[in-house]
């Protein structure tokens, strides 16, 4: 009997596909989109991106991290707790700092040489970046100094929620076998079958099985 806790979920790697392309799509709007402020702007905006772009803003990150829960959710079972925070601060972690190193940096020297800001020269500027001392740009310091995660924030947010979760778990884990739990957890709203219109909202006593429906 094949185990199901080992089957490759292809749905939600589709679903998380999307949500990256559609997120991608959404960053490379925002150089063009008009009247909306961005690191750095094409000199050619269009206004009509804003009503295509506004259409993702209430669930474009929420189906991110919804993703992510579910993923996590289908390896709970398979690791003990200390090594399933060894595992997601690997994954989240070390890509974090890695691209606070390389891949923010070009974004941070542009955005600020375009805004004539500081001198051309990228390793100058690196060698400043990396400094959490530094006295380049102060105006614009974190407790790093330049250092800055930027749009990689998803990643230390998703790391501490991943380790919230991972924690509790064992102890949310428990308080569900508790046969208090399993009375609340049964405690459902019925509609009364007798007025579609306007339903009446019933609390069932005891188990599942025992729900009864009821009339006006």
């Amino acid at each position: 009997m094949e185990n199901n806790l080992n089957l490759r979920r292809y749905d939600i790697d589709w679903i998380r596909t999307i949500a990256l392309g559609v997120l991608i799509l959404y960053h490379i709007g925002m150089y063009y989109v008009a009247d909306w402020g961005w690191h750095i702007k094409s000199d050619t905006t269009y206004f009509w991106l804003q009503d295509v772009m506004v259409l993702t803003n209430p669930w474009r990150m929420s189906l991110l991290f919804f993703i992510s829960a579910v993923a996590l959710s289908l390896v709970l079972k398979r690791y003990q707790t200390q090594d399933l925070l060894l595992i997601r601060s690997k994954r989240l972690l070390i890509p974090l700092i890695f691209c606070m190193f390389t891949i923010i940096a070009p974004q941070v020297y542009v955005e600020a040489l375009s805004q004539q800001l500081i001198e051309p020269g990228f390793f100058s500027f690196w060698s400043q970046y990396i400094n959490p001392r530094t006295t380049l740009l102060t105006e614009h310091h974190s407790p790093l100094g330049l250092l800055t995660w930027n749009h990689l924030w998803f990643l230390p947010y998703l790391w501490l929620y991943s380790v919230i979760v991972i924690v509790l778990h064992p102890i949310l884990r428990d308080m569900a076998n508790t046969k208090w739990f399993s009375n609340v957890s049964t405690r459902i709203v019925c509609y009364s079958h007798n007025d579609i219109h306007r339903p009446k909202l019933v609390f069932s006593k005891g188990v599942l099985s025992s729900i009864k429906r009821v009339s006006r």
